[in-house]
This record gives structure tokens, sequence and C-alpha cells, in this order.
């Protein structure tokens, strides 16, 4: 992608790990930017900070996208813009645990956030974009889509369907010019993975070759936005093991210690709340 002054990149979940390094690097391009996010006081620091450093203009809206209220008046603010050059629906949480035991609202919660919130805003962005006869939308979708881990249901399934309307919807879109990338990394040292709610015992485990830096997941996707492909892995590691999971040994061998591993660290959680009554 060239470099590009005064065009608008618009930003979901920028006030931490690859949403803000999607900012600064945007930024540093000349881009304007729109931030969106639930901290407001977070979003005003970042937004100082890269009017300071950068001759360009931020402005943002504090919304939680797990509500759909939320949602629809961001939508609003969308319909209203007159150029948008790059969309990127980045805003994502993690719930670690079996799909039984994960309450409905957070099940809800994580669709909004993931799916209807990218639906909605790719949408509303649409109609100048084929206008401009240009524009990018990223779609942050994860590694965990390509594989059935047990004790990550939602997330996987919320991410497969990412996925998927990336793809169908660049059929559509292709012949006005605009790009859509479904960008899929596999772990990356973010403050998403100390955010899950009961966090997987496992990923404090994970080899050091498995984790992609951020900044080369965002490399990556800026790097191939004009390709041809619809998903963008990050990291040769990562593609690697997209290819491995094909096969169905391997597939269910990766399954079956997933499972191991969520079981073994539920029955540690009970054990703990046991003892601290």
């Amino acid at each position: 992608m060239t470099e590009t002054k005064n065009k608008l990149a618009i930003i979901t979940g920028p006030t931490s790990g690859i949403g803000q390094t999607f900012a600064y690097r945007l930024a540093q391009q000349g881009y304007n930017l729109l931030l969106i996010a639930r901290r407001e006081e977070k979003l005003k620091e970042i937004a100082n900070s890269l009017t300071s450093q950068y001759s360009i203009e931020v402005q943002y809206i504090s919304a939680d996208l797990s509500n759909e209220e939320d949602i629809k008046r961001v939508e609003q603010h969308l319909h209203s813009l007159t150029s948008a050059d790059i969309l990127i629906n980045n805003a994502g949480f993690g719930i670690a645990g079996f799909f039984m035991e994960a309450t409905t609202e957070e099940q809800v919660r994580m669709l909004n956030v993931h799916l209807t919130s990218t639906i909605r805003f790719s949408k509303a962005v649409l109609p100048v974009m084929v206008r401009q006869q240009k524009g990018y939308i990223i779609n942050l979708a994860s590694f965990a889509a390509f594989m059935d881990l047990p004790g990550s249901v939602m997330y996987s399934t919320t991410k497969a369907a990412v996925i998927k309307f990336s793809r169908t919807l660049q059929n559509e879109v292709a012949e006005y010019g605009i790009k859509i990338q479904a960008l899929s990394p596999g772990f990356t040292p973010t403050a998403f993975h100390s955010s899950i709610k009961r966090k997987a015992e496992f990923v404090n485990r994970i080899p050091d070759f498995l984790w992609t830096p951020v900044e080369q997941v965002v490399e990556a996707s800026l790097a191939n936005l004009n390709n041809s492909r619809v998903i963008c892995i990050p990291g040769q590691v990562n593609n690697l093991i997209y290819w491995l999971n094909k096969s169905p040994l391997l597939s269910k061998m990766i399954q079956k210690v997933a499972n191991k591993r969520q079981r073994k660290q539920n029955l540690s959680d009970a054990l703990s709340t046991t003892e601290g009554r």
C-alpha cells in the first residue's frame, strides 16, 4: 500500500495491541484517523499523542461495541462520512471456557463485537468507497478460525464467520476497486490474552517461536493489502501450521490436547474456588 496524505482511516479497538499499532503506522503515513473504543480517557490520550507527533486530524467516538445501541450510533456516523479510505474492524475479546459454561450474555456480547459491528460498519462505509472506486476494509479474524478448539467455541465461530464474510464480500465489491482483507494472526503478545476471562492455562506455555510480534502482524497486513488473497496469515510458522492443520490426524491431535488442557484448567479453577471458601 502506498503512503497517502490526508485520507481517512477508521479503526475500532485502537487503545492497545494491533489496533493501536495500526493507528500509529497509518498516522506516520499521513492518514487522518477516526478511532472507536470504549474507554474515552484512553482515546483522548492516544488522540493527543498522535496529533502532537504527526500533522494529522484525529477524531474519536467512545462506544461499547458489545451494545447494539452503540453500534447503531457509530454506524450512523459512518453513514455521514463523505470519504473513507480504510476501515479496520479490529475490536475484539476472548472468553476461555467451554460453551456450556460461558454465559449467554458473554456470548452475545462477543457476537456483537466480532461480527455484528464488523458487518454493519462495513456496509456503512461501502457506499462512499463505491463512489470513490477504491477503499480497503481489514477485518480482524484469527488463526483460531481454522481450528476446532474446545474451550473456544464462540471465539472460533465468530472469527470463522468474519473470514467467510470477508471472502464473499470481496467477490461482490472487487469491481469497484475495493479490497477486503481477513487478517488472521496467531498468538500475538498484546493485552488481549491477559484480559481473557479464566484464561486457559496453555496460553502461558506457548513457546516463543509461536508468538508473532504485533508490529509484524500490522506490517504483513499493510504489505498484502493489494494482493489477490483475502486471508492474510502473518508469520511463516503460522502459515506452516495452517497447511499442516489441513491434515485430519494433526487436527484431531490439536483438538485432544486443547480439550485436555481446558478440562485441567476447569478442575484447577474448581479446586481453587473450593479451597477459598
